[in-house]
């Protein structure tokens, strides 16, 4: 690849002269920056996304409870004799009609009856039901506050001041930097598709057999702050929900401000290197403008003197007896083609150069 003009450059100049004008240089740099961005944060729809599949695996597989209703009621409006009502006529044989001595039968007057329903109606199973809808109401307020026309305002400003002295020579320089930039911010089109995936995901868990249970029996929201049961606190599925409710909760509402950036400093670090930097590289360009024969001359003579270094790190054993021997044979042959000039010299030089590291290289 082609030598690129700014190392030339730099090489050609003595170490001394660099080494100066970098240890007497005196320079400052002010930075001004004014940062305005004003758009639809989708934080939001990060949670959502993530913790939505841990709601859908509690709903898939939601906790049971069994309520057990006991009641006395006569002989003949017991639906069901079962372990417990034996137990109860045993302990209470006031409830006994009569004994037949017979056969020993009992006949009570009153039994106690023992109804069992599963139901969804669990601390856990309300607080799912609750979180469902108070994201649908989170989601709803976002949709309303949805900036139409986001905004980015970036505008910087640099002020630099720089002299030194090499030798007897002064140098100085002022540079001013202004940049400005304000433009409307596309919004991204994937954000509404994202909004409407969400919805459609909490929709889908609303038509799940526990929420549509707990919808039918009126069931209460659940009020802060939740209680920690076992299953909250050990669950993982509970755990993400959890972190879904703190987050609705503290952000219900809440309207998104601008980011807004403002800054007046002396820039002391990287920033002012890289412009010392370029101070120097004018200086050498400018200093080099009547020098252009010399630089060339310069340039020429260190980059055949870094290719044989490249050379030698290839081959350290290769002897300067080999290279020179290697090198006559191809100088003698254009010289049998025509005369050679400096240039055809030079082509030579480098063509045999190439071939050369390929060969070390296989």
């Amino acid at each position: 690849m082609r030598e690129l003009e700014i190392t030339s450059l730099y090489d050609s100049v003595a170490e001394e002269k660099v080494q100066s004008f970098t240890d007497k240089m005196e320079s400052n740099m002010r930075v001004k920056t004014d940062y305005y961005k004003d758009e639809n944060s989708t934080e939001w729809l990060d949670v959502f996304e993530k913790i939505l599949p841990y709601l859908e695996k509690i709903m898939r597989n939601p906790k049971r409870f069994i309520t057990t209703e006991e009641e006395i009621v006569k002989i003949e409006s017991a639906k069901r004799v079962g372990v417990e009502t034996v137990k109860h006529l045993a302990k209470h044989t006031n409830y006994i009609q009569d004994l037949d001595e017979d056969t020993g039968d009992v006949i009570p007057a009153k039994l106690l009856n023992v109804l069992k329903e599963e139901t969804f109606n669990t601390y856990e199973n309300r607080f799912i039901y609750t979180l469902i809808n108070h994201s649908l109401d989170f989601i709803r307020k976002k949709k309303e506050g949805i900036k139409k026309n986001p905004r980015l305002k970036d505008n910087k400003k640099i002020e630099y001041t720089s002299t030194t002295l090499v030798g007897e020579e002064k140098v100085n320089v002022n540079i001013q930097l202004d940049t400005a930039l304000d433009t409307n911010l596309d919004l991204d089109k994937k954000f509404y598709e994202r909004i409407k995936k969400i919805e459609d995901s909490i929709h889908v868990l609303q038509f799940t057999e526990v929420y549509r249970s707990l919808e039918k029996d009126g069931v209460p929201f659940v009020t802060p702050p939740i209680k920690k049961t076992n299953v909250i606190l050990k669950n993982v599925n509970f755990q993400y929900a959890m972190n879904l409710w703190d987050y609705v909760h503290a952000n219900m509402g809440k309207k998104e401000a601008p980011i807004k950036k403002t800054k007046d400093y002396m820039e002391k670090g990287n920033i002012k290197k890289l412009i010392d930097e370029t101070f120097l590289l004018e200086y050498l360009t400018v200093n080099n403008i009547n020098n252009d024969e010399q630089l060339t001359k310069q340039t020429k003579e260190k980059t055949l003197a870094r290719m044989l270094d490249r050379i030698i790190d290839m081959n350290p054993e290769l002897t300067k007896r080999e290279l020179q021997d290697r090198l006559g044979v191809e100088f003698e042959k254009a010289k049998q083609r025509r005369v050679a000039t400096k240039s055809d010299i030079e082509k030579i030089f480098r063509k045999y150069i190439d071939k050369y590291l390929e060969m070390e290289k296989k």
